[in-house]
C-alpha cells in the first residue's frame, strides 16, 4: 500500500506542515462547495508554489507547473479501491486520498510484507544488447 497524506475534511481549511523528500512544505486544503471539488495550495518557506489547484481523481498535483521548488515526490489524488468516480465531497478523505505516488522498485508495496521483494538487483548483470544490435 502507498502512503497517503491525511486530510481533515471536517475542519477546513486544513493547513499543516509536511516533510516531503527531506524538505518541509505547508499544505492547505480547501473545498469549493459550488463546484464540489477540493483544492490544494502548496507553500515552501512562506512562498506560494501552487495556489488553489483543483484535486482531480487520478491526477498528479502540480503536474503542469515546471517549478523545481515543488516536492520531488509525486502526489496523486487516488482511490486505491477504484470505486470512486470523482474526488468531491463524500469521496475525498474517505476512499479518495492524496497519495505519495511512490512504488518501491524492490516490491515492498505488496500486501504481504513477509514476501521477499522482487525487483532491481544491483548484482544482476545487465543485458548490453540493444535493439540496433539485434539481427533479424
Amino acid at each position: 500500500m502507498r502512503n497517503y497524506i491525511p486530510v481533515n475534511v471536517d475542519d477546513l481549511p486544513d493547513i499543516f506542515d509536511i516533510e516531503l523528500a527531506d524538505e518541509v512544505y505547508t499544505l492547505r486544503i480547501d473545498y469549493n462547495r459550488y463546484s464540489d471539488f477540493y483544492t490544494i495550495t502548496i507553500q515552501k518557506n512562506g512562498e506560494t508554489l501552487v495556489a488553489q489547484e483543483p484535486l482531480i481523481l487520478g491526477q498528479l498535483v502540480g503536474i503542469d507547473i515546471p517549478d523545481n521548488r515543488l516536492p520531488r515526490i509525486d502526489i496523486r489524488v487516488m482511490d486505491e479501491t477504484n470505486k470512486a468516480e470523482d474526488a468531491g465531497q463524500g469521496n475525498f478523505g474517505q476512499d479518495v486520498k492524496l497519495y505519495l505516488d511512490v512504488v518501491d522498485p524492490n516490491g515492498s508495496e505488496t500486501v504481504d510484507p513477509t514476501i521477499k521483494p522482487l525487483g532491481y538487483d544491483p548484482d544482476e548483470t545487465a543485458d548490453d544488447e540493444t535493439d540496433e544490435e539485434v539481427s533479424y
